[in-house]
């Protein structure tokens, strides 16, 4: 603060420009910066479908090459069987 009040008077004002330039700067960014995360966005969808097609396709290859469930299907059909069977 200054020392007189047109001291701090000044010293607020330029407070209040810098301010207004540092908001109108970011406003300027914005568009850009959605566009980044939207891009960030659609990249991670597309990562998480294309895992999930790879992850399919290697199931399908071990069921055709081995003639058996792939391990985590064959472990989750085991569960399921016993808890039929417990429950009954």
């Amino acid at each position: 603060m200054g020392e007189t009040a047109a001291a701090t008077a000044r010293e607020i004002e330029l407070t209040r420009r810098r301010m207004e330039e540092k908001v109108g700067q970011l406003s300027e960014r914005a568009p850009e910066e959605a566009r980044k995360l939207a891009k960030r966005i659609a990249f991670g969808v597309i990562s998480a479908l294309a895992v999930i097609i790879v992850r399919k396709a290697v199931e399908k290859l071990w069921e055709r090459i081995t003639h058996e469930l792939p391990p985590p299907k064959a472990k989750q059909q085991e569960m399921e069987e016993r808890r039929q069977r417990a429950a009954t």
